[in-house]
C-alpha cells in the first residue's frame, strides 16, 4: 500500500478540490466565503450544533435556538450521513493514511474531509481481509444490522422535523420559502446543499470493497448483493443505511474471497 491517488480515485480528488474552492474560497456562491465568515454565519453554525438531533428543541424548547426547521433537518441529515462512514472502518488496515483521523473530522468538516479520504484511500486487498474475532470496538459497534436500521430512523426523523417540527413555521410552502431565503444569502446553508449532493454522489464509493471484504454475494446471493449495491448508489442516505442493515458480518479467515461473484 502507498499514499497517493490511484485508479479512479482522481474523481473524488477533483471533486474535493472543487468543493474546497467553492465552499471555502470563492466569492461566487451566496454569502461570504467560509474563510471570511461573518458573525451571523458562525452563530448559525453554533446554534445548529446546539440543536443536534433535535434533543434540546424537544426537551427544552424555551432555551433552544430558534431556527428554520428545514435548515435544521438538512444539517442533521448531512452530519448523520458522515456518522455512517465509521461502518467502513474495517478497511483501515489496508490504508497508509490515518482513517480514524479522517472519520473523527468528518462530522465537523463533512466533504472537506470525506472526499480527500476517498481520493487517498487504497483499494481492497484480499490478503488483508478482516478476521471477525479481531474486530476493534468501533468495528463491533457499527458491524451489526442494527446500526444501519438506527441510522435509517435518524434520517426519517430529520425529514419529519423539516416538515412537522416547529409548527410556528406554518406549512411546507412557508418553510421552504424561508429556507430558500437563507440558502440565497448564507454560505453555510448553501454549503449544506452542496454537501447533500456530494454525499449522494459518493456515498457508495467504499461499498464494493466492503462487499468483497464480507463475501456478500457468496453469503446472501448475487441478487441481494446487486440490490444492496444499487440502493447505495442511487438512493441518497437511505440506500447506504439499507446496505449497512443488510450486509453480512465480516468473514473469518477460512471464508475470505470476493464479494461479487459476477460483474456488477
Amino acid at each position: 500500500s502507498r499514499i497517493g491517488i490511484q485508479g479512479k480515485n482522481w474523481i473524488p480528488a477533483v471533486a474535493s478540490l472543487l468543493y474546497v474552492y467553492w465552499v471555502f474560497g470563492s466569492d461566487i456562491p451566496p454569502g461570504n466565503m467560509l474563510l471570511k465568515s461573518d458573525p451571523n454565519t458562525l452563530k448559525l453554525a453554533f446554534d445548529l450544533s446546539v440543536n443536534f438531533w433535535f434533543i434540546l428543541p424537544l426537551t427544552n424548547p424555551d432555551i433552544a435556538p430558534h431556527l428554520n426547521p428545514i435548515m435544521e433537518s438538512l444539517f442533521n441529515l448531512v452530519v448523520s450521513w458522515t456518522l455512517m462512514m465509521p461502518a467502513f472502518y474495517s478497511e483501515h488496515r489496508d490504508q497508509r493514511v490515518n482513517m480514524l483521523g479522517f472519520l473523527c473530522m468528518m462530522p465537523f468538516l463533512t466533504n472537506a474531509v470525506y472526499l480527500p479520504y476517498l481520493a487517498l484511500r487504497n483499494p481492497y486487498d484480499k490478503n488483508n481481509s478482516r478476521r471477525s474475532e479481531d474486530l476493534t470496538s468501533l468495528e463491533r459497534f457499527t458491524d451489526g444490522p442494527w446500526f444501519g436500521r438506527f441510522m435509517s430512523l435518524v434520517g426519517l426523523g430529520c425529514i419529519l422535523w423539516g416538515f412537522l417540527g416547529r409548527p410556528e413555521f406554518g406549512d411546507i410552502g412557508y418553510r421552504w420559502d424561508s429556507f430558500l431565503n437563507l440558502y440565497n444569502s448564507d454560505r453555510l446553508a448553501w454549503a449544506f446543499v452542496v454537501d447533500f449532493v456530494c454525499l449522494s454522489l459518493f456515498q457508495s464509493w467504499m461499498v464494493t470493497d466492503d462487499m468483497q471484504r464480507r463475501n456478500f454475494a457468496q453469503k446472501l446471493g448475487d441478487d441481494s448483493a446487486k440490490v444492496a449495491l444499487w440502493a447505495a448508489r442511487v438512493v441518497p442516505y437511505f440506500g447506504l443505511a439499507y446496505y449497512l442493515s443488510t450486509r453480512p458480518q465480516l468473514d473469518k479467515p477460512e471464508n475470505t474471497g470476493s464479494g461479487l461473484s459476477s460483474e456488477e
